[in-house]
């Protein structure tokens, strides 16, 4: 997460939407007063990139203390109702069939292990990633992201984010957090059952921006 007040913006970090490529980039045009949670490996190459680090994400700074993928309705906590509604928020989200196929192939590099990836769609984690990501950005059903990035076409969408906020210089997205997964389409790991199964458990995020299989 990244709250801006030099630039009046929050960033809400959802989960597999290159959200610590973003978080470096934007952390590269933040002043000494802005929030930056901590984002754990990727922190040399943020330095690398010249990104400030973590900062003013604990108490006292804020009333309560912000992380990685802390959602909205903490953020509006922590920096007060009337500075958060001032401010322009925006996330990124991404085909929810393709999130998910990233996140298998994550964690069992992480792990070092891998399994079926029928029987994994089945795992709780799966149900758990989408309903974590629409929390980050909504509360109850009402979105509290004035604008949700595209992960398909995010260069462009981050991009024109820039211009519209009159952001300094130009958005260099860093790939942190990539070589997880093998190249391939996402849709030759599922069968019918499998595409259901995902379609269920992302089903309000699926239905409120549109995303197909």
């Amino acid at each position: 997460m990244i709250i801006s007040h030099e630039h009046r913006f929050v960033f809400l970090k959802t989960k597999k939407t290159a959200g610590s490529s973003i978080e470096i980039a934007l952390s590269t045009i933040c002043g000494p007063r802005d929030v930056i949670t901590p984002i754990g490996t990727d922190e040399a190459l943020r330095a690398e990139f010249g990104g400030r680090g973590p900062q003013n994400h604990e108490s006292p700074e804020l009333a309560v203390r912000l992380f990685n993928h802390a959602p909205a309705r903490r953020a509006r906590e922590a920096i007060g109702a009337d500075v958060f509604d001032s401010y322009f928020t925006f996330t990124v989200e991404r085909n929810p069939w393709d999130a998910v196929v990233s996140l298998y192939y994550y964690r069992a590099r992480l792990t070092g292990r891998s399994s079926d990836f029928g029987r994994y769609l089945r795992r709780p984690v799966v149900a758990k990633m989408a309903q974590q990501n629409y929390r980050i950005w909504h509360r109850g059903h009402r979105s509290m992201a004035q604008r949700v990035l595209r992960y398909e076409h995010l260069a462009d969408d981050l991009a024109t984010l820039w211009r519209d906020l009159d952001l300094p210089g130009s958005p260099a997205l860093p790939r942190a957090k990539s070589g997880f997964r093998p190249t391939g389409f996402y849709r030759d790991l599922y069968d019918d059952a499998g595409r259901d199964v995902v379609a269920q458990a992302f089903a309000p995020m699926i239905e409120e921006l549109g995303y197909e299989f």
